[in-house]
């Protein structure tokens, strides 16, 4: 210990002048170093909601601007900003939060987009819907022939069926009007056996009768065809599809219902925009 001691009095004048121009030398490349800003996308998370309740209506990711210095902006990993909603005390309803960002020391958010977001909590609900599958010129059987729907109770109000599509078979949830809704499905996938033609595609002209006696169409916004999906004995007898919509005076988008034989249906939904006026 005295031995140790000793070296380090020894000639401490030196060590400790070297020792300040070390720090001299840290600090002014301290201060020198440029301030730089990033931009980030990141995935919106939710954070103090029961398990038993879902958001409605967030954006999916938030872009955030990072300023700090060069070496910790350019080291940065984007995993290590978080952007999160705290629903915390949110039973249900509607609600208007700040999305707040966690980041590593010595590095600031300047600017969140967006910085505020408006939205509902719901409840969770499920339901069981018949599943169907479809992939072009492949005749397909779902199995299972059922699917359970889980997702915001307001959305699964109007669920009517799921569907498997694609190389993977992913099940989505629709609605009557053939309108994806915002729920799961389990499961995820469709496994398939063949059993021959079962579900064709074809598209076709939409046609639109004009409005009641008393109305008239200043400006008229809709698709000149739909895609249409069902067995194909049943497609190769449609030359047309028919659609109804609600005619009233004003400018408005609205959906345009569409009459279908059993066992047909949309891809996707069918909406029009309209400018109509009264007729004195």
């Amino acid at each position: 210990m005295r031995r140790l001691w000793a070296r380090v009095k020894h000639n401490w004048p030196a060590k400790a002048l070297s020792l300040l121009a070390a720090f001299l030398l840290w600090y002014q490349l301290k201060s020198s170093e440029p301030i730089v800003e990033r931009v980030l996308k990141r995935p919106l998370e939710v954070i103090g909601l029961g398990p038993d309740r879902v958001a409605v209506g967030l954006p999916k990711t938030v872009v955030v601007r990072v300023r700090g210095g060069a070496r910790r902006v350019e080291n940065l990993r984007p995993e290590a900003v978080v952007a999160y909603l705290d629903l915390s005390g949110v039973k249900e309803g509607p609600f208007d939060r700040t999305v707040e960002v966690r980041l590593p020391a010595g590095l600031e958010a300047v600017a969140v987009i967006p910085a505020r977001v408006i939205g509902v909590v719901d409840r969770y609900a499920q339901r069981q819907l018949p599943l169907y599958a479809f992939a072009p010129k492949k005749a397909l059987v779902p199995t299972p022939d059922q699917v359970i729907a889980r997702g915001p109770a307001s959305a699964l109000k109007g669920a009517a069926f799921a569907l498997a599509l694609g190389p993977r078979l992913r099940v989505q949830v629709y609605d009557a009007e053939g309108r994806p809704l915002e729920a799961s499905a389990r499961p995820e996938a469709a496994e398939t056996r063949f059993s021959g033609p079962l579900l064709s595609e074809k598209t076709v002209p939409l046609a639109l009768p004009g409005p009641p006696p008393g109305l008239s169409v200043v400006r008229v916004e809709v698709p000149r065809t739909v895609t249409l999906v069902g067995p194909p004995e049943v497609l190769a007898e449609i030359e047309f599809v028919a659609g109804e919509v609600e005619w009233r005076p004003g400018s408005y988008t609205a959906p345009i219902r569409l009459r279908l034989p059993a066992g047909v249906r949309a891809l996707g939904s069918v909406w029009g925009h309209f400018v109509v006026e009264k007729v004195e």
